[in-house]
């Protein structure tokens, strides 16, 4: 989940859909000067959601089985 390689990648994509999901959803509340501290955390969740799942996503699809 560490390697670069896969960081690399799945930051990425957390970056992307995390700009998107903050813009829908708290871009005004911004926008307006109301954001407090429970819209910087919801921003940062926007963020943090997508990363924890392309990371999973990741790491199912390159597991390997045991014998």
């Amino acid at each position: 989940m560490f390697l670069r390689s896969t960081l690399r990648k799945t930051t990425r994509i957390a970056l992307v859909v995390g700009t998107i999901l903050s813009l829908i959803n708290q871009l005004g509340v911004i926008l307006d000067g109301r954001a407090n501290y429970a819209t910087w955390i919801r921003v940062g969740a926007n963020y943090l959601v997508p990363f924890c799942v392309s990371s999973t996503g990741f790491l199912t699809a390159t597991k390997r089985s045991d014998p």
